[in-house]
């Protein structure tokens, strides 16, 4: 429910009111599971990152190639199929809830404890296991330039859902194989 209000209102804008008020609830009962609005926020947005580290290490087991190919397609999948969910994880302004006093953005963001960071971690260990040659720098640029692109195409049909896009099924499948194609250049 707290998704849901997200998505429609923005993180900042929703009240620990309204979520007691959607989810059927007193005010009082919500912070009996948590403490302020703030890790409500963080909550919702971990449930929706750990959705895309599922999709990511969806074929552990397969080739590099192969694991490549899937957590590609995986991340796109996880956008379309979750658009409230991708929203929030991604597309929505949230507080630095994750950071902790004395603590700077990068290191509240290598918590390996929350999916999101791990997620990314995932997709940066499959690109270091299909480039080896790469130094641990050149992995974690091109990582984060492949997530990136695959954010950008979903974020746009998101967010802009009335742009005359080609079909969508040919637009992700080029997209993945365009993806996949420049952690080898």
């Amino acid at each position: 429910m707290a998704s849901a209000l997200f998505g429609q209102h923005g993180v900042q804008a929703v009240t620990t009111r309204q979520i007691a008020q959607e989810v059927g609830i007193s005010q009082p009962s919500i912070y009996a599971h948590f403490p302020s609005i703030q890790m409500i926020q963080e909550e919702v947005g971990a449930r929706a990152f750990a959705l895309l580290e599922q999709a990511i290490t969806s074929s552990m087991d397969d080739s590099p190639e192969a694991q490549l190919r899937n957590a590609i397609r995986g991340y796109l999948d996880f956008g379309m199929a979750n658009p409230e969910a991708y929203r929030i994880a991604f597309m929505l302004e949230h507080g630095a809830t994750t950071q902790k006093a004395g603590q700077g953005i990068a290191e509240a963001f290598a918590l390996e404890s929350h999916p999101g960071p791990r997620a990314f971690g995932h997709l940066a260990r499959i690109v270091a296991l299909n480039r080896p040659d790469l130094s641990e720098q050149a992995v974690q640029t091109r990582s984060q330039c492949l997530w990136a692109a695959l954010h950008g195409l979903v974020a746009l049909i998101l967010a802009r859902p009335l742009f005359p896009w080609v079909k969508q099924d040919a637009l992700l499948k080029e997209q993945a194989r365009l993806a996949f194609n420049m952690v080898f250049d």
